[in-house]
């Protein structure tokens, strides 16, 4: 079973924050992060909206860990929602 995550979070750039993280640095990447399918982005009014689609619960908990939500809370303060959620295989396609 696939599985869903939407992240989203204000626009921020790297000299913004003590970890100097971009909004796009904190986002799973295609070709790089394991498990992940695919990655949709959009930017609207300052704000980013990623919609990641995962091979398993797994990879998409592994990626977005206690350690991210901290980076995340660091870089977004309370400004950033998540949603985690499985999809079966045909809705993924």
């Amino acid at each position: 079973m696939k599985y869903l995550t939407v992240v989203e979070c204000p626009v921020v750039f790297p000299a913004e924050n003590e970890y100097g993280f971009s909004s796009k640095d904190m986002l799973p990447r295609a070709g790089v992060t394991a498990g992940l399918e695919s990655r949709h982005v959009r930017v609207l009014d300052n704000r980013i909206t990623a919609v990641c689609i995962w091979d398993s619960e797994f990879n998409a908990k592994r990626f977005f860990d206690k350690d991210w939500h901290k980076k995340a809370n660091d870089v977004w303060g309370n400004a950033y929602q998540t949603r985690f959620e499985p999809i079966d295989d045909a809705s993924a396609a």
